[in-house]
């Protein structure tokens, strides 16, 4: 049994969309939100605790995908797009903009769940992949800190790395603070000397 989403559907076609919240309805998803345009999509999302954006669009512009990237920029979720036509550039703009799933003259009721599916997985993956980078440049950011005071402090203490890593380290206990927060007090004291 799938889980229940909360969804923003965008659509101007009402007929369809209407056809679209049924079908999301039958599978136990609830569309929380509905829209004619994407133009306040941004500040819907901001609104409300949805799990999944759909837009479903006859010729996607340039301000939908605009709007989609501000999406998430701000609050990112899966997002799928219904096109009724495409080019490679509109596909290229979905993928900027974030579209996890973007399908082309292919709003059948009986695919929209796998098609949903694969977007939550598509946006998880990528999530991970984020945190993953961000985590990384963090701890990279972090230890050029380290090695830029270590090399102020031998610099001006004349002592050897160790001793420089030893005294950052020392520093850090008695403050009771991160060694890479005594570190950036260091350069920051080198400097306001400077």
């Amino acid at each position: 049994m799938n889980t229940a989403l909360k969804i923003i559907l965008v659509d101007e076609n009402t007929g369809r969309s209407a056809m679209l919240r049924r079908a999301l309805q039958d599978k136990g998803h609830e569309v929380i939100c509905r829209m004619d345009s994407s133009s306040n999509l941004q500040n819907s999302n901001e609104m409300t605790h949805a799990d999944v954006v759909i837009v479903n669009a006859d010729i996607p512009d340039e301000e939908v995908f605009a709007n989609l990237n501000d999406v998430n920029k701000s609050k990112p979720k899966p997002i799928v797009m219904f096109a009724e036509s495409s080019s490679s550039e509109m596909a290229n703009s979905a993928i900027r903009s974030g579209v996890n799933a973007y399908i082309v003259d292919g709003l059948e009721e009986n695919r929209v769940q796998p098609i949903i599916d694969v977007a939550i997985a598509r946006f998880r993956e990528f999530q991970a992949l984020k945190d993953e980078l961000d985590a990384t440049r963090s701890m990279l950011s972090e230890r050029k800190a380290v090695e830029k005071a270590k090399g102020l402090l031998m610099e001006h203490k004349e002592i050897t790395e160790d001793e420089a890593y030893q005294s950052l380290r020392k520093m850090a206990m008695n403050k009771n603070k991160r060694i890479v927060d005594v570190s950036e007090s260091v350069i920051n004291a080198f400097e306001l000397l400077e």
